[in-house]
């Protein structure tokens, strides 16, 4: 039986002091072998990493899709591939969008034996042989950025997991871009212009499709359903309902109503069944995914024993989803340096 909603919430947020304690850690400490590190990608949030990129951490090379001036990052900017893994890499951190081309490269960091720390939920839901493999050669594979941005969903999703309280339900605003579209078309906006604004805040990528059609949260789901329950869900499985199918001003009704349109992704478990699906919802005001404004994620856990969890944080931006990764960065140097 699926768990019942508590009736007490406990909030967990991620702000600009995340991580600080291990950080401090860090400081302290005597790295004596600096690891050998290469960015696949140099966009929003590859470059938001490469700015913050921990000091323990060596940069060799960036792959980019076209020539950077000399001295624009700081190491070599490449363009083919062969000439990034010739560094000889330790590491790769994967900035790039999702699609078949990060997939080969992520595939070939792990075949290379690298540690591989992604933002890439893309390649993270479909491949999970990929992180398999990379664990069994002793290899870190971390993604907490692939889920929540700023907000730290996959690790309260395993915290609930190893304390015992389990996860029986889950249900939030995981695709910051979405979000926002769905704020601009609720102020009138047509879709058109709302997702050029969220182009020019930096929330969506130059094709929003994954964004917009539901795909990206359902790559999420997938993962949180692999931390939660340790299954494998195929997301193309996952039903999906698109915001295209929304007109300019789709939200006037819903504000009349004191509701908000929001894209909600839900997966729940009964016995062995997992259950999947995103779609579009009218919710009360006093909903916290109603509350979750612009580029914010909220994710409602439901744990199988006690009270309900809510995380929530800035789901989308350089800033966020850089350092998630920042974090996942961090956490592998005090294991492996």
């Amino acid at each position: 039986m699926i768990a019942q909603p508590a009736t007490r919430y406990d909030f967990l947020t991620s702000g600009p002091d995340s991580g600080a304690s291990l950080e401090a850690r860090l400081a302290a400490r005597r790295i004596l072998k600096p690891l050998r590190t290469a960015v696949l990608g140099c966009g929003v949030v590859g470059g938001g990493v490469i700015e913050r990129l921990p000091s323990p951490l060596a940069l060799t090379g960036v792959l980019a899709q076209r020539a950077r001036p000399a001295g624009a990052f700081p190491a070599p900017v490449f363009t083919e591939a062969d000439a990034l893994f010739a560094t000889a890499p330790e590491l790769v951190i994967d900035a790039l969008p999702g699609g078949a081309r990060a997939e080969a490269l992520v595939a070939r960091a792990v075949a290379a034996g690298c540690h591989v720390v992604s933002a890439n939920k893309d390649v993270a839901a479909r491949r999970p042989d990929l992180i398999r493999q990379a664990r069994a050669q002793g290899r870190i594979f971390a993604h907490s950025a692939a889920v929540g941005g700023g907000a730290p969903v996959l690790e309260t999703v395993a915290r609930l997991a190893a304390s015992g309280a389990g996860v029986a339900r889950v249900r939030g605003v995981l695709n910051g871009t979405a979000n926002y579209v769905l704020d601009r078309l609720m102020a009138g906006d047509s879709l058109a212009d709302a997702v050029t604004g969220a182009q020019a805040a930096g929330f969506a990528e130059a094709d929003p499709g994954a964004d917009l059609d539901g795909l990206d949260a359902a790559n999420k789901l997938v993962l949180i359903a692999r931390e939660a329950w340790g299954v494998d869900i195929d997301p193309a499985k996952v039903t999906c309902e698109s915001i295209r199918i929304l007109r300019a001003a789709a939200g006037g009704p819903g504000r009349r109503q004191s509701r908000r349109l929001r894209q909600v992704a839900l997966l729940e478990r009964a016995g062995n069944r997992v259950h999947a699906r995103v779609r579009l919802e009218a919710l009360a005001e006093a909903d916290p995914l109603a509350r979750t404004r612009e580029e914010g994620n909220c994710v409602v856990l439901s744990p199988e024993r006690g009270a309900q969890v809510i995380v929530a944080g800035k789901g989308a931006g350089r800033a966020p989803t850089a350092a998630s990764v920042i974090g996942d960065l961090n956490r592998l140097i005090e294991a492996v340096c």
